[in-house]
């Protein structure tokens, strides 16, 4: 594994563990000689991931949107920064350009993100891992909701199982970069069809 995606807030959130578990993550990555791929952001976590995974050696490719860059917001200690003009481009810059997803608290675009990554997984588009940090059970609702969809018969449970949760940013990286996707080529199996 070379690159990993990490989807994560444009602002810090009020409780400073957010910030302190997204710079394991990226302190954890880096010791493993993964690069960093990310938003491109030089705010919020975004921002603590990039510092942190250049400050300690290794590569950082920030992919940006267009309308977003033009406020010059991206970090300007990167090297390597892609710009694309849709959401739609800038996540199959991200699926393209990554091994596996790690998702860290945020708001809609960290949600957004997530669901492409699952649903791209999902229908075979993509075989690649994808983490959730559940830091301080940030995310606890929205894996309640996943239950739910699972129980209703919306979501299969091997598509739910295929989702590595954990709140330890250490055991969240070795989950994902040890995580051994399906070799199914069948996707169909998957959605329990």
């Amino acid at each position: 594994m070379k690159n990993i995606s990490i989807f994560c807030g444009a602002h810090e959130g009020k409780n400073p563990k957010y910030a302190e578990d997204a710079k394991l993550v990226a302190e954890n990555l880096a010791k493993k000689g993964i690069n960093v791929v990310f938003g491109g952001g030089n705010v919020g976590l975004m921002k603590i991931i990039s510092d942190t995974a250049l400050d300690n050696g290794v590569e950082v490719l920030g992919i940006s949107l267009k309308s977003l860059h033009a406020l010059e917001l991206a970090n300007p200690r990167l090297k390597d920064i892609v710009v694309t003009e849709t959401l739609l481009d800038r996540k199959d810059e991200f699926m393209s350009r990554s091994d596996a997803f790690i998702v860290l608290p945020g708001g809609v675009g960290s949600l957004d993100e997530l669901a492409e990554i699952m649903a791209s997984n999902q229908l075979g588009i993509i075989n690649k891992p994808l983490g959730i940090l559940n830091t301080e059970g940030y995310y606890d609702y929205l894996l309640k909701w996943f239950e739910k969809a699972v129980e209703e018969g919306f979501i299969s449970s091997s598509n739910l199982k295929e989702l590595l949760v954990s709140d330890s940013p250490s055991e969240l990286v070795e989950m994902v970069v040890n995580h051994k996707r399906p070799s199914d080529d069948d996707w169909t199996n998957r959605l329990g069809l």
